[in-house]
C-alpha cells in the first residue's frame, strides 16, 4: 500500500473523533449558559432565609413569640390551712403568683413529701404575671378517691414540666397535713364509757364524748345524711352520716333538737351537724358516737369496736 493512501485513511480515521469533540464542546457550552441563567434568576439561601424572616444556620427558625422559652419565677406563693381534711369543709388552697411580663401555662401539683409522689395534678393556662392565682384541693387524687394521708406540698411548673424558681420567697415551711377525719366534738371534753360496756340487754356499741351541753358537733367524715331521728327509749335524737369514699356509716346520738341536717343532705368533713345534748336514754350531756361496717348502720353492717380507737387518732391530730 502506498504512503498516500495511509494518509488518506488516517484523515478518514480522524473526521468522527473530531465531530465527537466538538459536539461535547458544544453541550458543556450550552450547561453553563444554563446554570449561569438559573444562579442570575433564583435569590442566595441567605436572601431567601432573610426574605422569610428566618435563619440560613440548621434548626435556626423563625422566632417564636409567647413566654414558653424563659424560665419561670414564682413571685409569691402561700397555703392555708396548715391542716386540710379529705372532702372538708375548708379546702387546701394554694396561693401563688409568678414574675415577668408574658402570661404562660402552668402546671400546678400537689406532692406528697414522704416519697414525692405526685397525687394531683391541675394545668392552667394564660396565668398572667403579677396577680395572685389559687388552687383549691379536697384532697382527692385520681377518679375522686381519697389521697393517702401525710404532708404534703403545692409545686408549681412550666407546661413542660420545668420546676419554677422559688428565689428567696419568704413563708417558711409551705407544707401542710392531709387527714382523712376530724375529731367530731370541738370542745374540751373527756372519754367515758367505750365499746362494750354492759347495758341492760345489750352492751355498749359505741364510745361516749362527754362535753357540756351545746358545745359544736362537726362530721368526722364528709358525706350524705343517711337518718335523721328521734329515739326517746335510746338514742334521742340523732344522725347517722354515710362517709363519703369509705362504706362506713358514723353515728352521732343524744343531740340537741336544734340545727340538725336534713335527711339526704351532704356535708362536708368538719361541718356542723349538731351540738352535745342529753336527749333520749342519757345521763348527763355527751356524744354518742359509733361507727359500722359496710353495707351500714342496721342494713347488714355492724358496730366497729375499734371505735374509740380510731376516735384518739383524730384527737390528736385534729
Amino acid at each position: 500500500m502506498n504512503r498516500t493512501r495511509i494518509r488518506n485513511l488516517r484523515g478518514r480515521a480522524r473526521r468522527p473523533v473530531a465531530v465527537l469533540a466538538s459536539s461535547v464542546g458544544a453541550l458543556c457550552a450550552i450547561g453553563a449558559l444554563v446554570a449561569a441563567e438559573d444562579a442570575a434568576a433564583a435569590p442566595s439561601s441567605e436572601a431567601s432565609a432573610a426574605a422569610n424572616g428566618g435563619s440560613s444556620a440548621s434548626g435556626g427558625g423563625s422566632s417564636r413569640s409567647g413566654s414558653g422559652s424563659s424560665a419561670l419565677k414564682l413571685k409569691s406563693e402561700a397555703t392555708a390551712p396548715r391542716k386540710a381534711f379529705f372532702y372538708g369543709k375548708r379546702k387546701a388552697t394554694f396561693h401563688y403568683s409568678i414574675a415577668g411580663q408574658d402570661a404562660r401555662n402552668l402546671k400546678i401539683q400537689a406532692v406528697r413529701r414522704k416519697n414525692w409522689r405526685v397525687v394531683r395534678t391541675w394545668t392552667r393556662r394564660g396565668i398572667e404575671p403579677g396577680k395572685v392565682h389559687a388552687i383549691r384541693w379536697a384532697g382527692t387524687g385520681k377518679r375522686g378517691r381519697p389521697a393517702p394521708p401525710g404532708t404534703y406540698v403545692f409545686r408549681v411548673l412550666t407546661r413542660h414540666g420545668a420546676k419554677a424558681k422559688r428565689g428567696r420567697l419568704g413563708g417558711g415551711d409551705r407544707s401542710f397535713g392531709l387527714f382523712p377525719y376530724k375529731f367530731p366534738l370541738r370542745a374540751r371534753h373527756t372519754y367515758g364509757d367505750g365499746y362494750g360496756a354492759p347495758r341492760a340487754g345489750h352492751v355498749h356499741q359505741g364510745q361516749d364524748i362527754l362535753a357540756k351541753c351545746g358545745k359544736r358537733i362537726v362530721a368526722a367524715r364528709g358525706g350524705r345524711i343517711q337518718y335523721r331521728g328521734y329515739q326517746a327509749s335510746g338514742a334521742g335524737y340523732y344522725v347517722v352520716v354515710d362517709g363519703k369514699g369509705t362504706g362506713h356509716d358514723y353515728v352521732y346520738m343524744h343531740l340537741r333538737p336544734h340545727g340538725l341536717p336534713k335527711r339526704g343532705q351532704v356535708v362536708r368533713t368538719g361541718e356542723p351537724i349538731g351540738t352535745v345534748g342529753e336527749t333520749g336514754d342519757a345521763s348527763g350531756c355527751h356524744l354518742h358516737f359509733e361507727m359500722w361496717t359496710k353495707p351500714g348502720w342496721y342494713e347488714g353492717g355492724r358496730a366497729m369496736p375499734s371505735v374509740t380507737r380510731h376516735l384518739s387518732a383524730w384527737d390528736r391530730w385534729s
